[in-house]
């Protein structure tokens, strides 16, 4: 099968997912992937490593999307994705809408999209719950090539200094992280008074701003962006990952990757938490700055407690979050589009199927 991916960039996280899954579905030779581009990149990283791989990166080109077998449009909104699906060329095609979005909050999975689109690929369970999505779909994440059984792994649980280290790899802001974030952290402070939270990733300003004029601001340290984020993970005692509530938030790497290292992971429970780890077994869940301090309390108070989460979540990642099962459930997926004939699609609102 000929699968081409329409993507508005490859930075980040979209890079990740769709560079790691054109490359190793590729490696076995029975499909091939091409990627095609709707604006200008501004990080080549992955694009590089999929050039390095023998996938073609190419620029807009309708005759490519007719000619090929599958087509994957990846959707995270945005105007450039938004405005190619409004005006998509007539074309005979096989459309698999994959959404990198939970869609219970802005930005929405249209229903157009999914309603025109031939079959839907989930990055989270949530995705295919959503009682507003009926379609065909399968639960395909959105982290590449990920191979949790070759993370970098905790050995030591001991603390290594006078301070509890609380570590984050997100892009600290309220986009992400709830508006209350700082109370969170209030109460952690009152139970743990040596504690920091280490914040990785390039914060906004808004954040930044907001934390100088805090009266906590001597408890935090925020990297900026880390190039090497295996090296670091081990450094921290816990994980912590607040989401806010309106958050997109789908597959969640940082999560994953932080579970494969063998940390202890509190992430918060809405919405989609809940669908990354089995609370109190391979991490904790929790919504409130009470729950989330006295996790946080029993966690620096137990380093056993500390090593058996951090090694069950470790062995829950290698169990559940396999590039190679993943690729397996896209092949199968794949397979049940290609019984589907070549048609035009609109994805104008009130038009199509």
């Amino acid at each position: 099968m000929d699968i081409l991916h329409i993507t508005s960039h490859m930075g980040d996280g979209a890079g990740k997912a769709i560079s790691g899954l054109a490359i190793s579905g590729s490696a076995g030779g029975a499909n091939t992937h091409s990627i095609m581009l709707l604006d200008k990149p501004q990080k080549i990283n992955h694009i590089n490593r999929c050039l390095n791989a023998g996938i073609t990166v190419m620029g807009y080109n309708p005759k490519a999307i007719e000619s090929a077998d599958i087509i994957v449009l990846s959707w995270w909104g945005g105007g450039v994705m938004k405005r190619f699906i409004e005006d998509f060329p007539e074309a005979q095609c096989r459309i698999a809408c994959w959404s990198h979005i939970n869609g219970l909050y802005m930005p929405a999975l249209p229903k157009y999209l999914t309603k025109n689109s031939d079959y839907l690929l989930a990055t989270s369970p949530v995705i295919l719950e959503n009682p507003n999505i009926c379609v065909h779909g399968e639960l395909i994440y959105g982290f590449g090539d990920f191979q949790p059984e070759k993370a970098p792994v905790k050995t030591d649980y001991l603390l290594k200094n006078t301070e509890f280290v609380i570590g984050y790899v997100g892009m600290p802001g309220w986009k992400r992280l709830p508006r209350n974030f700082f109370d969170y952290c209030r109460k952690v402070i009152n139970k743990i008074p040596n504690c920091r939270f280490v914040l990785a990733g390039e914060a906004s300003e808004e954040f930044k701003q907001a934390l100088s004029e805090s009266e906590i601001a001597e408890h935090f340290t925020l990297t900026g962006w880390v190039s090497d984020v295996d090296k670091l993970l081990p450094s921290f005692d816990v994980f912590g990952y607040l989401m806010c509530w309106e958050t997109s938030a789908t597959t969640e790497n940082s999560v994953l990757e932080a579970l494969a290292c063998g940390l202890p992971v509190i992430v918060s429970k809405m919405p989609i938490g809940k669908y990354l780890l089995e609370d109190g077994t391979s991490g904790f869940l929790a919504d409130t700055p009470e729950q989330y301090a006295q996790i946080m309390e029993s966690l620096y108070l137990d380093s056993r407690l500390r090593e058996q989460i951090g090694k069950a979540g470790r062995e829950h990642a290698i169990k559940k979050y396999r590039s190679d099962e993943n690729l397996d459930r896209f092949n199968a997926a794949c397979e049940e589009i290609m019984k589907y004939p070549k048609s035009i699609h609109s994805f104008k609102k009130g038009e199509g199927r």
